[in-house]
């Protein structure tokens, strides 16, 4: 009787063991065995839907399970990051990040509903981006060192445009002023391309703007570039002077990534970020990227973490001291 028991016992165990075992392993063996879905914190159509979607179109063929895509926009992106960052952290939930929804807006919208860095978990950056500063081909200033000439000159007299209040191209501007030591009028537009109607009108006297939309313009000979906001020269145009080569410490520039809700554990983490560079490796995603003006810059999470920080640090005394806030 006691030798049956302990064989009982010694069978159970072993059962135990072998389940808890199987469970361990079927989380990552088996992993996807459902769809994922990629929530992109914008409007279908603009760079950061094209670029999630060309992530997203890659990530599906590598895992063999649909990557459903998911537009989630308002409050400047962080409303579909926010909504991310309450999904399940089990691996099927991930999403488009960018400067914008993890360093800018925190600071700037009252509720956003999540802490950049406490409720998502990183997967990788994909590529870096940054501005052109471009005036009207017609406009007088043929150098950064011309317009700020002038700005000095006349105080608040000179106007530039910008996507909209914290937007990328409005805080360049913000930033220019600030460390040029000038005043200088930001004008804020619905979207980049009403400025940009403004300045070629001549309602405006500069604006920041991409390089993939202002590139066009400048080989057409509407748009003349002055600098461009990087820490160094943009490859695309090696000939264009940094602003930082006119105003020492000047520096804008973005990135775009890949986040998931924090939690998510290490082993699919690791797994996503592999899937994630190896997406980024494939023939023609790179050329895809850089026809959007975009720098291809593979970083693991804690490089995106790293990054998150500094920026942190870097625009919340700008949006701080400019009082913008909104509710």
């Amino acid at each position: 009787m006691s030798l049956s028991r302990r064989q009982l016992l010694h069978a159970l165990t072993v059962a135990g063991s072998t389940a808890l075992t199987w469970r361990g392993a079927s989380a990552q063996d088996i992993y996807p065995s459902k769809s994922l879905r990629f929530v992109v914190p914008f409007a279908p159509g603009g760079p950061a839907d094209i670029v999630s979607r060309l992530v997203g179109t890659r990530l599906q063929e590598q895992l063999g399970q649909p990557v459903v895509m998911e537009n989630v926009p308002g409050a400047g992106s962080t409303l579909g990051v926010g909504r991310l960052a309450k999904m399940p952290a089990d691996g099927y939930a991930i999403g488009f990040a960018h400067t914008g929804s993890m360093a800018i807006g925190p600071q700037l919208y009252k509720n956003v509903g999540y802490d950049p860095l406490r409720d998502l978990a990183p997967i990788a950056r994909l590529c870096n981006y940054v501005n052109l500063l471009v005036v009207n081909a017609n406009s007088p200033y043929r150098t950064l060192a011309d317009l700020l000439a002038a700005a000095k000159a006349t105080p608040g007299a000179l106007t530039y445009g910008s996507a909209g209040i914290s937007s990328s191209n409005h805080l360049s501007g913000e930033l220019l002023a600030m460390k040029a030591g000038v005043s200088m009028t930001h004008v804020p537009y619905r979207g980049s391309a009403l400025a940009m109607n403004e300045l070629l009108g001549g309602g405006l006297q500069f604006m920041f703007d991409a390089p993939n939309t202002s590139t066009p313009l400048l080989q057409a000979g509407k748009l003349r570039a002055l600098g461009t906001t990087g820490r160094g020269r943009h490859p695309k145009f090696p000939d264009l002077p940094t602003v930082a080569e006119a105003v020492p410490g000047y520096e804008f520039s973005g990135w775009m990534g890949v986040v998931a809700p924090a939690g998510l554990p290490r082993a699919l983490q690791t797994r996503l970020t592999a899937e994630v560079e190896k997406a980024l490796a494939a023939p023609g995603t790179g050329d895809r990227l850089a026809a959007l003006g975009l720098d291809v810059s593979f970083g693991h999470p804690d490089e995106v973490t790293r990054t998150i920080t500094a920026e942190l640090a870097l625009w919340g005394p700008l949006i701080k001291s400019l009082g913008l806030r909104v509710e």
